[in-house]
C-alpha cells in the first residue's frame, strides 16, 4: 500500500510525480499537503470546480516569454515583436488568451530590452556561444513497479529560457526574476536546475499528461552536455549572475546532497498548514484545517470569480489606485526606487520587535536593550542612519512600556507574525491576515497590531476606517479563526511615536464593533470584487508609486501637477 494517498477533496492517479524548481523552495509558511498534491499532476480536485477566468493576464512573465519566443525562435526583429506586444496587449492573437494590463505591457517592453542586453553582455564575456532552444528539458525516471509512494514515473523540470551550443556540448538555463537577478537561491534549487539541464531530454507534454520525448531531433539537440551553466537574470535591470558553471559530476554530488532531501520532503508532505497557498490548492475542498467563514466580508456584488486571496493591505492598495494594486500586489512588480524614510523606519522597527518577541527564552522588551548605536542600526535587512535611525530607536524604547509579553505567563502561547487565513466558500475567497503578534491570555486571544507614526492619530476618524486591518481582525476573531473564549479576546492597536506611545482596544464580541467592521470591509471589497480591468486613479499618491515607471496616466498626472518641492 502507498505511504501517500490523495487527501480528502481530491481524486485521481498519483502514479506520476513531477517536480519543478518551486518544490525546492522550502518555506515554513507553505502548506506541505498542498505542495505534495501539486507534484502529482494527475490528482485533481473532487468535485472539480467550474472553470472561471479573469479578464486580465495574471501570469506576469507570460507576455515576456511569448515576446522572447518571437524574437529567439521565430526570428522576428525586436521592434516588430514589441509592436505586436503592444498592439495585441500580449495576446499575440491567440485564442482564449486574456490581454495584459497596459502597465504590464509597458513593464514587458522594458524587460525585453533588459533581458536581451543581459544576453548580449553574456556573449561579450567570451563564454561559448549558445543558441535558443525551444524544446523543454525534462528528466524522466520510469519504475518497473510502484514504489512506496505509489509512483511509477518521476519527472523533473526547470522553467526558464534554454540555450545550447551548436554541437550540444554546452547547455544553459536562464532563470528570470522580476527585479534584479536573484543571488540568494538555495543550493537545492540551483542543483535542481543544473541537474535538469545536465540530464534532461527534449520533451513535450499536454495539459495533465506525462512528458514524451521529442522525436526526430539531431544528435546535437539530444546530446547530453559536458558543461552546464545556470544563470540568473534580472528583468528589472538587465543584471545577471552565474549560479552554476560546471560539469555533470559536480551536479550529481550537489543534487544528491541538497536537492534529493528537499524534493523528498516536498513529495511526501502530509501536514496541513493553511496560508496564502490555499488559493491554488486542489485539496482545499476537503481540508479540515482551513477555517470556514461564510459571509465574512458580507454580500459582495460581481458574481463568482476565480478563487482569489485578499488582505486588508490589498484592499487599501486597491482603494488608493486599482492599477497600483494589480501591478504591485497581484503581478508583484515593484520599482527599484528606495522606499521613503518613514516606511523604511517602520519596517526596521517592526523587524526589531519581531526579533525580540521571537527570542527564546521569552523576555519582555523592558528587559532588553534597544539599538546600541541609535545613529545607525539595522533589523531584518533594513538599515537606518541619521535622523530616521534616532526616531526608530526612540520608538523601540517607547514600546517597552506596552510590550505584550510583559507579565505574560510562561504557559501562554505567543505567535509572532503568524499567517492567519479563513475561507468564504460563497465567494470562493481566501482571506489572509498577518498580525504583528497574537498571544493567548486566560483562555482568550489577544491580536496586537503595531504602528509607528511621527504625529498622533487624527481623532475624527474611527480606528477601523484608518486601519482596515483592524476591521479584518475583528471579523476573523468573531468568526472563531483563532478559537478561544471570545469574551476574553480583544484586538489591540499599539501606536509608537518618537516621544510617546498609546494603546487602543477593540472588543470583537460586541455586535456594534462587528457591524462597523463589516461595513468598513464591505465598502472596500465591493468595488474590488466587481473590478476586472484595474484602471489607474491618478492623484497625490502617484509621487513615489512603486508602479509609476509603467503607468503612463500616473506620469502624465505628475507632469501636469508636479508635487511641491520638499
Amino acid at each position: 500500500m502507498s505511504d501517500w494517498v490523495p487527501p480528502p477533496g481530491t481524486a485521481g492517479d498519483g502514479s506520476l510525480v513531477r517536480t519543478g524548481l518551486p518544490a525546492t523552495r522550502e518555506d515554513v509558511r507553505d502548506c506541505p499537503i498542498a505542495i505534495a498534491v501539486r507534484t502529482r499532476p494527475l490528482v485533481r480536485a473532487e468535485p472539480e470546480p467550474a472553470r472561471r477566468y479573469e479578464r486580465l493576464q495574471g501570469f506576469t512573465l507570460k507576455p515576456l516569454m511569448d515576446t522572447l519566443d518571437l524574437i529567439e525562435h521565430r526570428k522576428w526583429p525586436v521592434a516588430q515583436a514589441l509592436e505586436e506586444l503592444r498592439r495585441t496587449r500580449g495576446t499575440f492573437r491567440l485564442k482564449g488568451r486574456p490581454p495584459a494590463h497596459p502597465g504590464l505591457v509597458e513593464w514587458t517592453a522594458a524587460a525585453v530590452s533588459h533581458y536581451l542586453a543581459a544576453r548580449a553582455a553574456g556573449d561579450a564575456e567570451g563564454v561559448v556561444r549558445t543558441l535558443p532552444v525551444e524544446d523543454e528539458w525534462v528528466v524522466i525516471r520510469r519504475l518497473g513497479k510502484p514504489d512506496r509512494r505509489g509512483a511509477t514515473r518521476y519527472e523533473q523540470t526547470a522553467w526558464g529560457r534554454r540555450y545550447a551550443s551548436a554541437d550540444g556540448s554546452v547547455r544553459e538555463l536562464w532563470l528570470l526574476s522580476f527585479g534584479p537577478a536573484r543571488e540568494e537561491r538555495s543550493s537545492a534549487e540551483v542543483a535542481a536546475a543544473a541537474h535538469t539541464v545536465a540530464f534532461g531530454v527534449p520533451g513535450a507534454a499536454g495539459y495533465g499528461k506525462p512528458y514524451q520525448p521529442v522525436e526526430g531531433l539531431s544528435a546535437a539537440r539530444t546530446a547530453f552536455p559536458r558543461r552546464i551553466r545556470v544563470v540568473g537574470v534580472g528583468c528589472g535591470d538587465g543584471g545577471s549572475v552565474v549560479l552554476f558553471d560546471g560539469e555533470p559530476q559536480e551536479i550529481r554530488r550537489d543534487y544528491a546532497e541538497h536537492t534529493v532531501p528537499a524534493l523528498g520532503r516536498a513529495v511526501d508532505g502530509t501536514e496541513r498548514r493553511p496560508g496564502s497557498g490555499c488559493v491554488g490548492c486542489r485539496a482545499l475542498g476537503g481540508c479540515a484545517a482551513l477555517p470556514r467563514a461564510p459571509g465574512l466580508l458580507g454580500p459582495l456584488p460581481g458574481g463568482r470569480r476565480p478563487r482569489r486571496s485578499v488582505s486588508a493591505s490589498d484592499l487599501r492598495s486597491y482603494g488608493e489606485c486599482p492599477a497600483h494594486f494589480h501591478l504591485t500586489r497581484q503581478l508583484k512588480l515593484r520599482s527599484p526606487r528606495p522606499e521613503n524614510g518613514a516606511i523604511l523606519r517602520g519596517r526596521a522597527v517592526d523587524a526589531w520587535l519581531n526579533e525580540r518577541h521571537s527570542a527564546v527564552p521569552r523576555r519582555a522588551c523592558r528587559h532588553t536593550r534597544g539599538p546600541g548605536n541609535p545613529d545607525e542600526w539595522s533589523a531584518g535587512g533594513h538599515v537606518l542612519t541619521g535622523e530616521e535611525a534616532r526616531l526608530g530607536a526612540r520608538m523601540i524604547a517607547e514600546h517597552a512600556a506596552l510590550c505584550p509579553l510583559d507579565g505574560l505567563a510562561p504557559a501562554e502561547q505567543v505567535r509572532v507574525q503568524p499567517q492567519l487565513v479563513c475561507y468564504d466558500p460563497a465567494l470562493d475567497l481566501v482571506v489572509v491576515a498577518t498580525p504583528d503578534l497574537v498571544h493567548s491570555r486566560a483562555g482568550g486571544w489577544i491580536w496586537r497590531e503595531v504602528k509607528t507614526k511621527a504625529t498622533p492619530l487624527w481623532e475624527g476618524r474611527s480606528l477601523m476606517r484608518t486601519y482596515p486591518q483592524l476591521a479584518v481582525a475583528v471579523l476573523m476573531m468573531a468568526s472563531g479563526v483563532l478559537g478561544g473564549d471570545l469574551r476574553r479576546s480583544r484586538i489591540e492597536l499599539e501606536m509608537l511615536y518618537p516621544d510617546g506611545c498609546g494603546l487602543e482596544e477593540l472588543d470583537p464580541g460586541l455586535p456594534a464593533v462587528v457591524d462597523e467592521a463589516r461595513a468598513v470591509i464591505s465598502e472596500l471589497a465591493a468595488p474590488w470584487q466587481r473590478d476586472g480591468s484595474y484602471e489607474p486613479a491618478p492623484g497625490r499618491h502617484c509621487e513615489g508609486c512603486e508602479a509609476l515607471d509603467w503607468c503612463r496616466p500616473g506620469r502624465e498626472h505628475l507632469a501636469a501637477s508636479p508635487p511641491p518641492s520638499r
